[in-house]
């Protein structure tokens, strides 16, 4: 028989053993033992060293926690050339944030840049880029960046300050808007929209400003999705301090209503009219006799013909583009898609490669046709914000979130810019897209042999990229 103090401790699934004078309490449970013929005890678990003063439960054992080990391979050619490219902009970045914050804004906006991801990964991205050799210890876990969005976006004035030096008082400054859909009525700024897609989704509008030479972006603002007023860009225009800016809409712009505040506000703009507008009359263009035209000019080496109309309008014809959109539309007839017949493309045929637009800005044809273009290669390149937009969903839920979120793509676009501008120098764009270029340098890494970090083996093709584009990586 156990002491009294001893019994006590005795419950339904476990026993007490007397070894050398002392007692000890153990979890056990009972199994039938086919052999024996009867239940038999199994000791599964000691549970402590029992005394007048209580139960003593074991000592736990220190837990082996496995070292913490870095990659001995690092990517090293896409973030180095892009640390290259962007250095003014961490420069800039630095005299606005914490030398930490400014990091932190140029990690995440290169990371995104050379794979477009959603935030939670970035510290994964981070750990196996050199970018953590040359920026090391940096937090970009998905808490601590969820916090860090929420900061950075209550900073507006910081931000204004930092794009300030991009947006040349001097220079031709042009406005774009891009809608964004964040399928959540709940978002900040998310209001069901409008666009010129007939698009009525919950949506948020990011408009841009961009530097017309450079086509850099300079300037960034978010608005609700039903915000279609021209008074935003007079707004915008005022915040950014812009002395030459020229508003460059989309189709679904073209109203009177909006020419007429346009001009109350003494706005530049370049709005492109639809093919059916009153003011284009396609007769003109019927007996194929280029006298009807004013002139040409060369874009890209091809011409394009055009002819100036009243109140602001020019029409012009891309004889290249025709064609494209005649084989386009006589494939769909020729597949029996709806919408498509032969007798709908001999009363479109008229219309085919031609462009209308409507400008109060004093530019010969050339200049106006020049500056829509420009409009064009920024739209391919919201598509990457439009790709991170759902991935993000999680950081945008609240108004300084999602400016924390805007201001660090913001960052990316101007980086992916830099590259972008790279390669168009060097008459590179025909052969490689950005991606496709990122795609060859993201191959060549840094390898840590005896705690010394060593470039890797690069392909000849790599190579000769490389010096075409005089870019030295080491």
């Amino acid at each position: 028989m156990h002491p009294d103090w001893v019994t006590k401790h005795k419950q339904k699934g476990t026993n007490i053993a007397r070894i050398g004078g002392r007692y000890y309490l153990y979890a056990v449970n009972s199994v039938w033992n086919k052999d024996k013929k009867r239940a038999q005890k199994i000791t599964k678990q000691y549970l402590g060293r029992i005394t007048p003063q209580g139960l003593t439960p074991p000592k736990q054992k220190p837990q082996q926690t496995p070292p913490q080990t870095t990659p001995s391979v690092k990517e090293y050619g896409a973030t180095n050339t892009i640390n290259q490219l962007g250095q003014d902009i961490l420069t800039q970045l630095q005299k606005n944030f914490t030398q930490t914050q400014a990091q932190q804004i140029f990690t995440l906006a290169t990371l995104r840049v050379i794979q477009p991801s959603p935030f939670k990964r970035a510290q994964t991205q981070y750990q196996t880029s050199y970018l953590s050799e040359t920026y090391p210890n940096l937090n970009l876990t998905k808490n601590h960046l969820t916090q860090f969005l929420k900061t950075l976006g209550t900073n507006r004035d910081a931000i204004l300050e930092f794009m300030k030096p991009y947006i040349n008082k001097n220079q031709h400054i042009l406005f774009d808007g891009t809608n964004l859909h964040t399928k959540s009525k709940k978002r900040p700024h998310s209001r069901k929209g409008y666009n010129s897609q007939e698009d009525y989704e919950p949506q948020i509008i990011l408009l841009y400003a961009f530097a017309v030479k450079s086509k850099m972006p300079a300037y960034y603002r978010i608005l609700p999705g039903n915000i279609r007023d021209v008074t935003a860009f007079k707004l915008s225009i005022t915040e950014a301090d812009l002395k030459d800016a020229v508003v460059i809409a989309d189709k679904g712009f073209g109203s009177k209503a909006n020419f007429d505040m346009l001009s109350e506000l003494g706005l530049c703009y370049i709005v492109p009219l639809k093919r059916n507008s009153v003011f284009f009359d396609p007769s003109r263009l019927k007996n194929g006799d280029k006298a009807v035209f004013d002139g040409y000019f060369l874009f890209n080496e091809r011409p394009i013909w055009f002819y100036k109309l009243s109140e602001g309008v020019v029409v012009f014809l891309d004889e290249a583009l025709k064609c494209e959109e005649e084989a386009h539309y006589l494939f769909n007839v020729e597949s029996e898609l709806e919408g498509y017949s032969l007798e709908g493309f001999l009363e479109a045929q008229f219309r085919f490669g031609t462009i209308i637009l409507r400008s109060n800005v004093l530019s010969a044809p050339r200049e106006l046709f020049g500056l829509y273009k420009v409009r064009g290669e920024i739209e391919q390149m919201f598509d990457f914000l439009k790709n991170l937009l759902d991935q993000d969903r999680s950081y945008m839920s609240d108004q300084y979130g999602l400016e924390g979120w805007a201001f660090v793509n913001h960052v990316s676009l101007m980086l992916l810019y830099r590259v972008y501008d790279l390669l168009r120098v060097k008459e590179l764009l025909g052969r490689f897209s950005v991606a496709d270029f990122l795609t060859y340098l993201k191959c060549i890494f840094k390898v840590k042999i005896d705690g010394v970090w060593h470039l890797s083996e690069v392909t000849q093709k790599t190579n000769e990229l490389l010096e075409t584009l005089n870019l030295h990586i080491t």
